[in-house]
């Protein structure tokens, strides 16, 4: 099973190096930047308020995002706004 597991890990990263997958992965992140935005917004605002194992959470979701060829951009305030390179 094991070997089952490397395989199906090597197709899957495979598939997520596609500009197939990029390209339905931006779409779908621009389609539904306001939810983007907001989860943005209270995750910086959980950072700034003390919680500082959100931030990890936080890179993750912005690496995400950045990898599907979008920029975030963010305000002294703490707002997010996602945008098309």
């Amino acid at each position: 099973m094991n070997n089952f597991d490397n395989i199906f890990a090597d197709y899957m990263n495979s598939y997520k190096a596609t500009s197939g997958f990029k390209d339905n992965l931006k779409m779908e992140i621009y389609l539904r930047k306001a939810e983007y935005e907001e989860c943005l917004n209270k995750m910086y605002a959980n950072y700034m308020h003390g919680c500082t194992l959100q931030i990890v959470a936080y890179n993750e979701q912005i690496g995400d995002i950045k990898s599907a060829g979008l920029k975030v951009l963010r305000n002294s305030s703490g707002k997010h706004k996602i945008i098309i390179k």
